[in-house]
C-alpha cells in the first residue's frame, strides 16, 4: 500500500509533520489573559518577529495563483495585478509609524477615538468581519483547488476546510497573535520554499532559459501591455497603484500588526522588510506563470487558468516535493489567515460586543475573543463551499476597501474632516464600486441594454481590436435566440459609464485606457466626497480633535514608562509637537521629516529601484 487517502505517504508525511508542528509551537505560546495580550502579543514584538508577521501576512497562496494566472493568461505584464506594490514601500516607511502612534487595537478604534462614533466603528466592524469570512473561505477555496490538483481528485473539499481550519483554530484559540508571531518562521522559510520549488524544475521541462523564450508568444514578454489582451499599460498599472495605496490603509490587519510592535523602528521595519520579501516571490510566482505558457499551450492549454499552479506542480513535482508544496501553500494561506482571525476577534470584542459590556474583564474579553475565532472560521468554510471564481473574489476586497482607506487617511492628517463625511464616502463607495457593478449583472435589462454592450474599437499594430467597455466580456447571440441581442458578462464597469456622462469618449480608450480611467475614478472619488462633505457638515469637539493629533505627534516611548510620561506631557498640552507641522497655521497635520524618515525613505527607494531593475534585466535576458 503506497497511499492514504489517495495521498502517496511520502506527501502524506510531510503534511502530517507540518501540521503537528504548526500546532506544537502554538500551543506552547504563553496563554493570553488580556485583550492587549491576546490581540497584540503585549506590544513586545521586536524587528525580526515584525519581518516574519508582515512577511507572513502579505503572503498567500491566493497571490500566487492569481499571479501565475493571470501571468498565464496575459503574459508578463500580468505580473502589475500584484507587483505594482513594488512602487508602495517607500510610502509604508511612513505608515507604520502612523497606526504605531495611534496606539488602538483595531482600525474601528480609529473611528472612537476620532470622531467618538461608535456607529462608524461598529459599521466598519461588521463590514470587516464580512469581508474577512470571505477572505479566509477564499484561502480556503485556493488551498483546496491546488491541494486536489495536487495529490488526489478523490478527497472532497469539506474534510479539507474542516482540517486545515481546525489547526488555525487550535494554535489561534490557544495564543492569539503570540502563537501566530511564534509559528512564522517555519511558515515563512515554506513560503519561500513552495514559491522557489517550481522554477528549477519548469526551466528543465521547458528545454533551458533560451529555450523558453522561445516557446513563449511575441508580446508577452512585454512589461507594459505587449498584446491586445492586456490591460497593465503604464497609465494602467499608476491607477492600479493609486487605488492599491488607499485601500491599503483599511487592511483590517494593519492596527494589529503595527500595534503589536515593540517600538516605531520596529514597525517600520518589519513593514517594509516583510513586503519587500513578498515582491520577490511575485517575481518568481510570475516566472511560474511563463513557465506554464511554455508547458501548457495549443492543444494542452489549461480550459482553467485558475489551475495553473496545481497543474504544474502535479506535472513537474514527485512524491514527497509534492508534499513539501503542500505544506508551503497550506503555510502561506495559514500564516495571513491567523493575523486576519485574531483582527476580527479584535473588532468584535471591542467594537461590537464592547459596546453592550463596557466593563468587561480581561479574561472575559479573552474568551469573547476565542469564541469570535470558532465562529469565523466555520463560516469561512461555509463560504468556501460557495466559491467558484478567484478574479470576482479579489475584486470584491480591492473595490470594497477603497472608500474606508481613503477615510482612514484623512483621519490621521486632515483636522476637518467630519463622521458625517466618512459615512458618505464609504457608502458612496461602496455604491459606486461594488453595489452597482456586481448588482447590474442580476439585471437581464441592463445586461442586453444596447449602450451597455459597447465595445471600443483601437487599432494596435495596425489591426482594429475591440474592447468591451462596460461589461467584462460581451458574448455574441446564441443560435436561435429570438432577441439577436449581445449580452454582457461580468463586473458592469459603472465608473466608467459616469465618466461618459461627465464628458469622456469613452469609446477611443483602449482596454489598459478603460482600466486606468476606473481605477482613477475609483481612486479620487472617495477624497472628493470626504473634502466636499466636510465642508457642509460640523467639525468635531475641538478637544478631542487636538488631544486625537497630539497623540500621533508623540513618538512611541523605548519603554513602558517612558510611553506613559510622553502621552501624560502629550495629555497637558496636545499642541506641544505643533512646532513640527509641515503646514503650520492650517488644518493638514503633515510634519516635517526627521533624519530617520528621510535616510529610511532613500533606502526604500533604492531597494524598489534594485527590484525593479534585476526584474526588468531578467525579463530582458528572455527578449
Amino acid at each position: 500500500m503506497n497511499s492514504h487517502f489517495g495521498i502517496p505517504w511520502a506527501d502524506f508525511a510531510v503534511i502530517v509533520a507540518y501540521l503537528a508542528i504548526v500546532v506544537i509551537v502554538g500551543m506552547r505560546a504563553a496563554a493570553a489573559k488580556t485583550e492587549e495580550g491576546f490581540f497584540l502579543a503585549g506590544r513586545k514584538l521586536g524587528k525580526v518577529y515584525q519581518f516574519f508577521l508582515n512577511f507572513g501576512n502579505a503572503c498567500d497562496a491566493n497571490g500566487a495563483v492569481s499571479t501565475a494566472s493571470v501571468v498565464y493568461q496575459q503574459g508578463i505584464s500580468g505580473i502589475w495585478i500584484s507587483f505594482q506594490t513594488v512602487f508602495m514601500n517607500p510610502y509604508y516607511w511612513f505608515m507604520a509609524t502612523w497606526f504605531r502612534r495611534a496606539r488602538l487595537v483595531t482600525n474601528g478604534d480609529l473611528f472612537e477615538d476620532r470622531f467618538d462614533s461608535k456607529s462608524l466603528a461598529s459599521f466598519y466592524a461588521v463590514y470587516q468581519i464580512g469581508v474577512a469570512i470571505v477572505l479566509i473561505g477564499f484561502g480556503n477555496f485556493v488551498g483546496y483547488k491546488v491541494t486536489s490538483a495536487l495529490l488526489s481528485h478523490d478527497f472532497g473539499p469539506v474534510p479539507f476546510y474542516i482540517l486545515y481550519t481546525a489547526v488555525v483554530a487550535v494554535y489561534i484559540v490557544s495564543g492569539g497573535l503570540a502563537a501566530a508571531a511564534a509559528n512564522q518562521a517555519l511558515q515563512g522559510t515554506l513560503i519561500v520554499v513552495f514559491s522557489c520549488l517550481l522554477i528549477p524544475s519548469g526551466l528543465h521541462a521547458s528545454g533551458g532559459w533560451h529555450e523558453l523564450a522561445h516557446r513563449i508568444p511575441a508580446g508577452m514578454l512585454e512589461l507594459f501591455g505587449g498584446t491586445a489582451r492586456s490591460q497593465f499599460t503604464g497609465w494602467a498599472v499608476t491607477a492600479v497603484v493609486l487605488v492599491s495605496l488607499i485601500q491599503m490603509h483599511s487592511v483590517l490587519s494593519q492596527m494589529t500588526i503595527l500595534g503589536a510592535a515593540r517600538n516605531e523602528f520596529a514597525a517600520r521595519f518589519g513593514m517594509t522588510s516583510g513586503t519587500y520579501a513578498k515582491r520577490l516571490m511575485i517575481v518568481l510566482w510570475a516566472f511560474v506563470g511563463l513557465i506554464a505558457i511554455a508547458l501548457f499551450s495549443g492543444p494542452n492549454r489549461l480550459a482553467d487558468p485558475d489551475t495553473v499552479w496545481g497543474a504544474a506542480s502535479r506535472r513537474l513535482l514527485g512524491p514527497g516535493v509534492r508534499g513539501l508544496m503542500v505544506a508551503g501553500i497550506l503555510a502561506a494561506d495559514m500564516s495571513s489567515l491567523a493575523a486576519q482571525t485574531v483582527t476580527v476577534a479584535g473588532l468584535f470584542v471591542r467594537n461590537l460586543y464592547g459596546h453592550s459590556r463596557p466593563g468587561r474583564t480581561g479574561v472575559q474579553a479573552v474568551g469573547a475573543a476565542r469564541s469570535a475565532v470558532v465562529i469565523v472560521l466555520i463560516l469561512s468554510v461555509l463560504v468556501a463551499t460557495l466559491m467558484n471564481n478567484l478574479k470576482s473574489i479579489m475584486l470584491l476586497i480591492l473595490y470594497g476597501n477603497v472608500g474606508f482607506g481613503a477615510a482612514i487617511f484623512m483621519i490621521f492628517h486632515w483636522r476637518r474632516l467630519t463622521a458625517a463625511a466618512v459615512w458618505a464616502c464609504v457608502v458612496s463607495s461602496l455604491l459606486v464600486g461594488l453595489v452597482v457593478p456586481f448588482g447590474a449583472q442580476l439585471v437581464p435589462a441592463l445586461r442586453t441594454c444596447p449602450q451597455f454592450v459597447q465595445v471600443s474599437t483601437v487599432v494596435q499594430d495596425g489591426k482594429p481590436e475591440a474592447t468591451p467597455l462596460y461589461f467584462d466580456t460581451v458574448a455574441a447571440p446564441a443560435p436561435g435566440d429570438p432577441t439577436g441581442a449581445p449580452t454582457g458578462h461580468g463586473r458592469f464597469n459603472f465608473e466608467l459609464y459616469l465618466l461618459k456622462c461627465l464628458g469622456l469618449r469613452v469609446e477611443r480608450l483602449s482596454a489598459g485606457g478603460i482600466l486606468a480611467a476606473q481605477f482613477f475614478f475609483d481612486g479620487l472619488f472617495p477624497f472628493a466626497v470626504l473634502v466636499a462633505v466636510s465642508h457642509l457638515t460640523p467639525g468635531t469637539d475641538p478637544g478631542r480633535v487636538s488631544r486625537f493629533y497630539g497623540k500621533m505627534k508623540t513618538p512611541v516611548g523605548a519603554t513602558p514608562e517612558l510611553e506613559r510620561r510622553a502621552m501624560e506631557e502629550t495629555a497637558r498640552d496636545p499642541s506641544r509637537f505643533d512646532h513640527l507641522k509641515l503646514f503650520p497655521g492650517t488644518q493638514w497635520e503633515f510634519c516635517r521629516w526627521t533624519r530617520e524618515d528621510a535616510v529610511g525613505f532613500l533606502i526604500c527607494c533604492g531597494v524598489s529601484g534594485a527590484i525593479l531593475g534585476g526584474f526588468w534585466l531578467t525579463v530582458r535576458a528572455l527578449t
